[in-house]
């Protein structure tokens, strides 16, 4: 009987004890999950600071973070503003100072280009007109003299074709006049017609460009023809293709912006060898100095595939319009 109760005490003990463990598995689960929702509420704001880090080491310096009730998170959050805040208008700074030095290249490449048409531009003619009349005289009085007057002749009309393909990169066509669409197919055209076969250039144009400002017009042309040069001077290809598109804004809130990509299928290497170039560092400065930004990367067809976003001005309207042309 003895043993009978011992063993119904050893149950129910088990039992009261087995409650128990129940009991303060539950109290205790309840408490990780008030500790866990406490400190999740505290560390809440961590989550902000994050994304407004990630947001800053992507370039968007308009990030700000907002005040926090915890003293220490407030602070952090007032230096990171701070932080992004002088960014940013160092930023502005640096690309409208880069605007005024391509404003004033820009001129500096129009003053070489008057000299360069005004002086070397006439001489060449004066050298052609003089080896034209000694060949002629020497065709009648020395017959001997006349192979170098030719020669004379060659040279100079040598030079001025280089001058005037010099004076095409120093001063472009008038694109407010032309329109940018007109001016880039005259530049494709006059690249096919210097290579002579050995490298296509093709172009497409997508979009309406015909309202777009003057200065932004000029520097979109500016960036494609140092973005076709580096691939003719560097890439050794047989195909340059250029594409310009006008990306509109699917929302009210968002920017538009244009595309502008060069895709050849030379020598990638060759190609991206060449980034430091001044071609390169001059299409980075105009890009940057307009809020854009450029990559570069391989092609699918085994060369360079070199693409530019830059955000339109918001005071520039368009209608949508697409054009093609090779």
């Amino acid at each position: 009987m003895a043993f009978i109760d011992r063993q119904s005490l050893i149950g129910q003990s088990w039992r009261e004890t087995s409650r128990l463990a129940a009991v303060m598995a539950v109290v205790l689960s309840g408490l990780c999950l008030l500790v866990y929702a406490t400190l999740a509420n505290a560390l809440r704001p961590t989550r902000a600071v994050h994304a407004g880090l990630e947001r800053l080491a992507a370039g968007d310096l308009s990030a700000r973070l907002p005040d926090f009730d915890l003293a220490e998170l407030s602070t952090v959050g007032k230096v990171f503003n701070q932080l992004a805040g002088g960014l940013e208008t160092t930023l502005a700074e640096r690309n409208a100072l880069t605007r005024q030095l391509i404003a004033v290249q820009d001129e500096e490449r129009r003053h070489l280009a008057r000299e360069l048409h005004d002086e070397f531009g006439q001489c060449l003619a004066a050298i052609s007109a003089v080896a034209a009349c000694a060949g002629q005289t020497a065709q009648l009085e020395c017959p001997a003299l006349a192979p170098e007057c030719q020669s004379i002749a060659r040279t100079a009309a040598h030079m001025m074709d280089v001058l005037r393909g010099a004076l095409l990169r120093l001063r472009p066509p008038d694109v407010e006049e032309l329109g940018l669409a007109a001016s880039l197919k005259s530049l494709v055209a006059g690249w096919n017609a210097r290579c002579g076969g050995r490298t296509h250039f093709s172009i497409e144009l997508a979009g309406e460009f015909d309202t777009l400002g003057r200065d932004f017009a000029i520097s979109l042309f500016r960036i494609a023809q140092e973005a076709i040069t580096n691939a003719a001077k560097h890439a050794q290809a047989s195909r340059v293709a250029l594409s310009l598109r006008v990306q509109e804004s699917i929302e009210a809130d968002q920017t538009a912006h244009v595309e502008l990509a060069v895709e050849d299928n030379g020598k990638a290497g060759a190609g991206l060898a060449a980034t430091s170039g001044l071609g390169l560092l001059g299409m980075r400065e105009r890009i940057a100095a307009l809020g854009g930004c450029l990559s570069m990367e391989t092609s699918r067809l085994g060369g360079l595939f070199l693409r530019a976003q830059i955000p339109v001005p918001p005071d520039v309207t368009r209608r949508g319009e697409t054009r093609d042309a090779a």
